[in-house]
């Protein structure tokens, strides 16, 4: 298997634990596809720039904010390009996401990411993770 093919693997479980659709959002299923130690996170969620640097504090941010939530889903803009070197790779992508709020808000998302990964221990894992938001109209959303 390829470096590239094990990432889109991964990857495709991290836009799975970012959807949960109805069910309730479980941060700890995206524990194995980070960095075990420091990571670096930088995310302009809404008004504010939220920075991290482990995935409990990854887990505790995002947590709260996604129990707000009576549904939603990501899904990738376009296919994430991914390049890689050794046992390094950067991976970017526009992710479009939709739910509800459980007051009945609509919601609705757009936002540039770029992810570094390294492979530790023969697994792929996130190592930096920086998220900017755009207008999701601007995708068709």
């Amino acid at each position: 298997m390829t470096a590239e093919t094990e990432i889109r693997a991964q990857l495709d479980r991290w836009f799975a634990a970012w959807s949960p659709g109805r069910a309730p959002f479980d941060a700890e299923a995206m524990r194995p596809l980070f960095a075990e130690g420091e990571i670096r996170v930088i995310d302009d969620f809404g008004d504010r720039m939220v920075t991290i640097d482990s995935f409990d504090g990854y887990a505790a941010t995002w947590t709260p904010v996604m129990a707000g939530f009576a549904d939603w889903a990501i899904r990738p803009h376009e296919t994430p390009r991914i390049e890689t070197s050794g046992d390094l790779a950067v991976v970017t992508f526009v992710f479009l996401g939709k739910g509800v709020t459980k007051t009945g808000e609509a919601v609705s998302a757009a936002q540039h990411v770029t992810q570094a990964w390294r492979r530790q221990g023969g697994t792929w894992v996130i190592v930096g993770e920086h998220i900017t938001s755009d207008d999701p109209k601007k995708f068709g959303g």
